[in-house]
């Protein structure tokens, strides 16, 4: 199977091209199969993190060895490439896509980090913010250029389904109740916001907005990367398992974040996922992801 011989637009082969009900966009043929894969995947993602955790003290290395980073976004990227080459996937296609995803995921979490720490925190910050965004983007587009592939086929339209705005109408708020409940605990305390001067210290609050715009824009890139990306272009080798595929480094990309933002990005993302697949679209996860960001700043700084 080669990269050119799949649908330009990840929708399921037998999908109309029309606009589909919400009932449409979750519905599955084979709900126990689902369920299997959702629960294997769970096991062996959380079985690996806690294993790098207690196991490799991988909380204190992380993002900051380049060897310890690599070496343990490669072992995941290891696994999705045999378990994809048995499916009869083409190796050379698979290679490319899974050696892409794995430098730019190495990348985007080692180098953002490396910066002079005497520099102003909103400069160290926006050092961050920008690389970031410029890693989600690049490796994608290389990639894109490559394999002659539609930049716009990677979730760049606004793919929507019906009862969509209802659904948001639901799901933000209960983000942002979900952010308030958890701001509470120490960890979340300790990890946010990124932005410490303001109000306790010499920066305002203009900074403390230039923060969050600059936040939300990494996370653009990043549902670009993932959910449009990832899950298009992996869609087109290994079809629906490119789901499973996406959430597995992307939950690893949160092992040194709180342990319940940890787990909800595996469901998180495989939710996200799906939504990206049937609509073709990274909106939906835009949406979500900006919200829940600067809701969970928001809910730190009232909640000290």
């Amino acid at each position: 199977m080669t990269t050119t011989a799949q649908p330009s637009i990840v929708r399921p082969v037998d999908a109309p091209a029309r606009m589909q009900t919400w009932h449409e966009v979750f519905a599955v043929e084979r709900p126990g199969r689902v369920a299997a894969v959702v629960l294997g995947l769970a096991i062996a993602v959380f079985g690996y993190e806690a294993l790098l955790i207690y196991g490799f003290d991988a909380r204190h290395w992380w993002g900051m060895s380049l060897t310890g980073t690599a070496a343990s976004y490669g072992a995941v990227f290891v696994v999705i490439g045999v378990l994809a080459a048995l499916r009869g996937v083409s190796r050379r296609a698979l290679l490319s896509f899974l050696g892409t995803a794995w430098a730019a995921m190495t990348l985007v979490t080692w180098l953002p980090r490396q910066h002079p720490n005497r520099w102003p925190e909103l400069a160290q910050l926006a050092w961050w913010a920008a690389l970031v965004v410029a890693i989600y983007v690049l490796f994608p587009v290389g990639y894109a250029v490559v394999h002659r592939q539609s930049l716009r086929s990677y979730g760049l339209r606004l793919g929507m389904f019906r009862g969509e705005a209802r659904i948001f109408a639901v799901l933000l708020p209960a983000i942002l109740v979900g952010a308030y409940a958890s701001a509470g605990q120490p960890r979340f305390q300790a990890t946010y916001p990124f932005y410490t001067q303001w109000p306790q210290g010499p920066g305002s609050f203009e900074g403390l907005l230039a923060w969050w715009a600059m936040y939300a824009l990494t996370f653009v890139a990043l549902e670009f990367f993932f959910r449009g990306f990832l899950v298009t272009a992996g869609f087109r080798l290994m079809r629906w398992w490119a789901i499973p595929a996406m959430a597995a480094p992307y939950c690893l990309l949160h092992l040194d974040k709180p342990l319940p933002e940890m787990v909800a990005s595996l469901f998180g993302g495989l939710l996200l996922g799906v939504v990206a697949a049937r609509t073709g679209s990274i909106l939906a996860g835009v949406l979500a992801h900006v919200t829940l960001a600067v809701g969970t700043d928001a809910a730190v700084l009232l909640r000290r």
